[in-house]
């Protein structure tokens, strides 16, 4: 079973997903009614399991894998590695910006990897691409529900702006400077495997459609509050 070809939607990939949710849902309920103090260890153990993930990952991509990949690849500079420095980050005490960013990122993000993850194997490279998209679910849901944060609709225009203005250019450029394979932010190609992109525009044109579908994710992802605070009203 260890190496064969990845199925979309098939055993290991429908178990991987059971296990994500299992965890990203009951340890921050568990969590939820704990102590600061307990809370701040579970904060620094999640961050440092991401970390560990952020750390490790080049390497493994450049020395463990039968098939290497270029250095250029390996930077930590897609939308999904951003998402887990921003929680390492806020776990450890930064602005809530951070998670902020992390919350839409990597809910629209994170799930969308998980849901179609760009892997060709049941090998080392897929358990890695599991547990980082995995452990950003768990964080963002874990600063959620037990540290007791929240985005707001006037976030949405923050952090889209952020990403589009700021962040997007900043990685283009990034990818334009290092050249071929680099390619974060999927700015300069599609997926290797099957994704939602097949049916976009070639990149770079695919911004004029993915943008504002991420800006709806936002939306769609931010809608449970809308219900919320109208109900409360």
């Amino acid at each position: 079973m260890f190496g064969s070809q990845f199925e979309l939607f098939g055993v290991i990939h429908l178990i991987t997903m059971l296990v994500i949710i299992i965890v990203s849902v009951f340890l921050p309920k568990f969590y939820k009614d704990k102590t600061e103090s307990q809370k701040s260890i579970m904060s620094k153990i999640i961050a440092g399991i991401i970390a560990a993930h952020v750390i490790i990952s080049p390497y493994k991509d450049l020395y463990l894998l039968a098939n290497p990949y270029d250095w250029r690849e390996t930077i930590p500079l897609h939308m999904c590695d951003l998402s887990e420095i921003f929680l390492i980050w806020f776990l450890l005490g930064g602005p809530k910006i951070l998670y902020l960013c992390a919350f839409f990122w990597g809910l629209g993000g994170a799930t969308m990897a998980i849901l179609t993850p760009d892997v060709s194997h049941h090998d080392l490279d897929y358990i890695f691409f599991m547990i980082g998209h995995g452990m950003i679910i768990v964080g963002i849901m874990y600063a959620t529900v037990s540290l007791g944060n929240r985005p707001y609709a006037k976030d949405i225009i923050k952090v889209s702006a952020i990403t589009a203005f700021i962040l997007l250019p900043i990685v283009y450029v990034i990818n334009m400077l290092l050249g071929e394979p680099a390619n974060f932010w999927y700015l300069m190609a599609k997926p290797d495997g099957a994704s939602l992109m097949d049916v976009f525009p070639e990149p770079p044109m695919h911004l004029l459609v993915t943008t504002p579908i991420a800006i709806a994710v936002f939306y769609l992802i931010y809608i449970p509050y809308f219900i919320k605070d109208r109900a409360i009203r």
